[in-house]
């Protein structure tokens, strides 16, 4: 996006090298610095993360000035995943991959263990391993803790056998000593060793732990085909359970991962090990929860077609989804692209509409802009907007302009929240106009739109006091949260924004977030910087409500 927003997206080509992009673009890490050293103890930690400078974007301020370490990790464990905002999660993901000094009053593990724990809160297990990796620090029990649930997201059972020397009177709650020495021992070709550190682990209960353990420790061997796991023996979803499973090609039943952080889907979504055909529904997911961007979905739909000899004749995301992929893309006829988007965006339910719409964003953003798609409009900006791209959805103004304005408020407000400058009539009438027709359906989506002008400065002081009273919608509050991102605001510390933000984001559902909440984080979020964000953020509620 050319104003800078689509740091976690696909139109440039600097974004990839250090976006996560889980199934195609990993992080590029850089090369490590030298840390300088006095008596044992590091005064300034420089490698604690993976992008600095240009890439960091409008997060370069960082921190803030001389941070307390201890009050941005509390910060961190009080954030309850999943965020309601995938350009929520986009942000703060690189807020915490930012390469940075060590706060003050806490460690060099603490400080990378709290931001990878986020991470993989996030379904962020790519950046949250390499920025452990990145640290080079012998771990200490919260490090340690952290590594292992990485290495377990991530589905590389291999990787815990490095970590052996530290397990030693170090209490893990996700993976148990004796089961990673004997998987290490198989893994490691040493057969009689394995068997017996297994026997030694048969514990009475539960047996699927072991099991899957023994599994992988006899793989390639002809043993492997004596343990035999049926997926209905996992009767709950454990770190160690996803990790040992999936490393071992095991599809594990939708239903476990139900009353989990949705943080799963996206930790089985980069997994390679499961057949890709198997990951639809976890893509798709992971790409709402802001781990996957359009370029990633539309490789990942790419792949399936060059294999769609395989399928069966029930198989609709090979029947219906990639045909209508293909059209919306490569058509030469722009009314069929139009339809195939269509078809694609109104199938399924809130969330994968939405998900629909990053798949096609890039699609949408090739459409001429015509108003005699005026049906099909807001959806065409929402895509567009769900990848970053508001220099193309801008172009749809003067078409929105030119329809009548009944037909016109969805769209509208699309463009007056979203578009880098003011394209839209934006008069009290204009507003109230919008406010009145949406107040007859959904009255919280009319106060959200008041916040969000007024948060975006869209409309002037004056104006929103105006809103605020003849709606009784009011939207100064005095709150502990309100007070702190006030005050990173004026410190000029945007990632502590993001974190801020993040807090404020904790709902499953938009429909959770109130509008005077909404209205400050744009406020804050604007005023150090990351109004893109702050734009994209606003058009993703109204898209999504």
């Amino acid at each position: 996006m050319s104003s800078g927003v689509c740091f976690g997206q696909s139109q440039t080509s600097s974004a990839h090298s250090y976006s996560v992009h889980a199934l195609k673009h990993p992080i590029r890490i850089e090369k490590k610095e030298k840390t300088e050293k006095k008596d044992g103890n590091y005064l300034f930690w420089q490698n604690s993360g993976l992008i600095s400078g240009a890439k960091a974007g409008n997060l370069r301020g960082g921190w803030g000035n001389n941070p307390s370490g201890r009050y941005l990790t509390s910060l961190m464990l009080h954030v309850d995943t999943p965020l309601a905002s995938r350009w929520a999660e986009i942000m703060l993901r690189r807020a915490l991959i930012l390469k940075t000094g060590l706060p003050r009053d806490v460690s060099p593990q603490g400080w990378i263990a709290a931001r990878a724990n986020l991470l993989l809160q996030l379904g962020e297990a790519d950046a949250a391993r390499a920025l452990i990796q990145k640290s080079g620090l012998a771990p200490d029990a919260l490090l340690l803790d952290a590594t292992v649930k990485t290495v377990l997201a991530t589905a590389d059972p291999a990787g815990l056998c490095p970590l052996l020397p530290y397990f030693a009177n170090t209490d893990l709650k996700d993976a148990n000593e004796t089961l990673v020495r004997a998987l290490c021992a198989g893994l490691g070709g040493d057969d009689a060793v394995s068997s017996w550190l297994f026997s030694r682990a048969n514990y009475k209960g539960d047996q699927t732990d072991r099991k899957l353990a023994q599994k992988l420790a006899l793989a390639g061997s002809h043993d492997n085909h004596t343990i035999h796991i049926n997926r209905g023996e996992v009767g709950h979803l454990t770190p160690w359970r996803f990790g040992m499973a999936t490393a071992a090609g095991l599809l594990l039943p939708d239903y476990l991962y139900g009353s989990l952080n949705p943080a799963y889907w996206a930790f089985l979504a980069r997994s390679t090990m499961i057949p890709a055909r198997s990951r639809v529904t976890a893509i798709r997911k992971a790409a709402v929860l802001g781990v996957f961007s359009n370029s990633a979905l539309v490789d990942f739909y790419s792949s399936l077609s060059a294999s769609d000899n395989e399928h069966d004749n029930n198989d609709l995301v090979i029947n219906d989804d990639i045909p209508n992929l293909k059209q919306a893309y490569i058509n030469r006829d722009e009314t069929s692209r139009v339809k195939a988007i269509e078809n694609l965006i109104r199938n399924g339910d809130d969330a994968d509409r939405y998900a629909a719409m990053i798949l096609t964003a890039r699609a949408a953003s090739y459409i001429t802009p015509n108003k005699r798609y005026r049906d099909i409009i807001p959806d065409l900006l929402g895509a567009m907007f769900s990848a970053g791209f508001d220099q193309a959805a801008t172009r749809w103004a003067s078409a929105v302009k030119d329809m009548d304005k009944e037909q016109s408020d969805p769209a509208w407000i699309l463009l007056a929240l979203g578009s880098p400058d003011k394209v839209m009539d934006l008069s009290r009438n204009h507003i109230r106009h919008f406010i009145e027709q949406t107040n007859q359906s959904d009255p919280w989506r009319g106060r959200m739109a008041v916040a969000a002008l007024a948060g975006l400065d869209r409309i002037d002081e004056e104006e929103s006091w105006w809103f605020q009273i003849h709606y009784d919608n009011f939207l100064h509050d005095e709150n502990s949260w309100v007070k702190a991102l006030d005050k990173a605001a004026l410190s000029h510390a945007p990632a502590t924004v993001a974190l801020l933000v993040a807090i404020g984001m904790q709902n499953r559902s938009w429909r959770s977030v109130a509008p005077s909440t909404f209205y400050h984080m744009l406020k804050a979020m604007k005023k150090v910087g990351l109004e893109n964000e702050a734009r994209m953020m606003a058009v993703e509620m109204m898209s999504r409500t």
